[in-house]
């Protein structure tokens, strides 16, 4: 006997989310039930089936992958009441009929922040922890109003490495450059941004700089550690000494090796 779907939610952050009808698609794209803006995601990632006896989920050959209870999610699997659904950075929590409340109220897309980089209902005019505001364009016209500087500074480093693990290394660099972009004119503008989130987008483009060897990102971390007056990791300082002696990222390491406030510099 089927169980209705309509008592199915699942619980993401704050909001709960009701599952209605036989098949419910959650991904990154609009044309899914849930919509999750997370550049993680795939679009359809994936499938939660009600139709049969027992709900199942399913991953839609996504590119990162699914989790269900901190495991990889291989083919299909039953879902019991509080199983944790971990796709991109993002965390769901299955809920059954028992142990859903009354009077939640419904979303049907959320809204990842990228004021606070905090998902909220789509159908808010505003992020409810921030107050950013979103366009139609999907950006929150006070981001800069806030303390958080967007996803681009809270889960770059998260995302931007897990590209480059996958060796999707074009994807990597066009995420940087967005990252790198939008830190910059913020900084021109003479907005206040903290240090520490200057340099982890240094540690970022340095990271990226070793892995391509590339002169032009180790460049940009030396820069940006510079802005942030702080010194490169002792990580980041193995992976440029593993790199090749080469004439064309000489400039480059030299600038990173000695990147920072001056007192510190010298002891470099």
């Amino acid at each position: 006997m089927k169980v209705s779907s309509l008592r199915y939610r699942l619980r993401f952050h704050l909001q709960e989310v009701d599952l209605t009808g036989d098949e419910i698609v959650v991904g990154r794209g609009s044309l899914g039930h849930v919509t999750i803006d997370d550049p993680m995601l795939s679009r359809q990632h994936i499938r939660i089936d009600l139709s049969g006896s027992e709900p199942t989920l399913e991953d839609l050959h996504s590119r990162n992958g699914t989790q269900l209870n901190g495991r990889p999610l291989v083919g299909r699997a039953t879902l019991q009441d509080g199983d944790r659904i971990r796709i991109g950075t993002q965390e769901l929590v299955f809920l059954s009929p028992n142990a859903v409340k009354k009077n939640h109220r419904t979303t049907c897309g959320l809204t990842f922040c990228v004021g606070c980089a905090v998902p909220y209902p789509s159908t808010s005019a505003q992020c409810p922890h921030c107050g950013a505001i979103s366009t139609e364009q999907g950006v929150s016209t006070s981001v800069r109003d806030v303390a958080a500087s967007g996803w681009t500074f809270h889960l770059l480093s998260q995302v931007v490495d897990r590209a480059i693990d996958q060796g999707r290394l074009a994807d990597a660099e066009r995420m940087m450059s967005r990252g790198v972009s939008e830190l910059e004119e913020q900084i021109e503008e003479g907005i206040d941004i903290e240090p520490s989130r200057v340099k982890g987008v240094a540690e970022c483009a340095a990271h990226l700089g070793c892995v391509l060897r590339s002169a032009r990102w180790l460049e940009i971390g030396a820069r940006l550690y510079g802005r942030a007056g702080e010194p490169p990791s002792r990580e980041v300082l193995a992976l440029v000494d593993e790199l090749p002696a080469d004439v064309r990222l000489a400039d480059a390491m030299s600038a990173l090796r000695h990147a920072g406030p001056a007192e510190v510099r010298t002891s470099v």
